[in-house]
């Protein structure tokens, strides 16, 4: 079964993508901001990680330069998920070899979709 990180500081959120993911099939683990989610890499075997940008503690851009500046995670794939859709944004994102974006609010259809390609599953 295939681990996904679910890295967004709104419970809800979490719950939501966490009860799709299980329907699916996946194993759904969360994280509150990307501290938390740094700890979780450390421990666990994670698949896939679905990042949102806007948190406390850490937000998703630290939390993603973080995660490809250790060549453990060369293939780890990521999935932003964010309210934000601005040219800065997407000039920030680009930056970082992610696999996919998904603005919010969350089409749960193509966040299956997006993340079913990018295991290959």
């Amino acid at each position: 079964m295939k681990k996904i990180l679910v890295v967004d500081d709104e419970i809800l959120n979490r719950e939501i993508i966490k009860r799709v993911l299980k329907k699916e099939g996946f194993c759904a683990v969360e994280a509150k901001h990307g501290k938390e989610a740094l700890e979780i890499l450390k421990t666990q075997q994670i698949d896939l990680v679905l990042m949102d940008i806007m948190m406390p503690v850490m937000d998703g851009f630290e939390a993603i330069k973080a995660i490809k500046e250790d060549s453990y995670f060369d293939n780890l794939p990521i999935i932003v998920i964010s309210a934000l859709s601005d040219v800065q944004t997407d000039e920030r994102i680009s930056k970082f070899k992610i696999d996919s974006f998904i603005t919010k609010p969350i089409n749960l259809i193509l966040l299956v979709k997006k993340v079913k390609m990018a295991l290959k599953v």
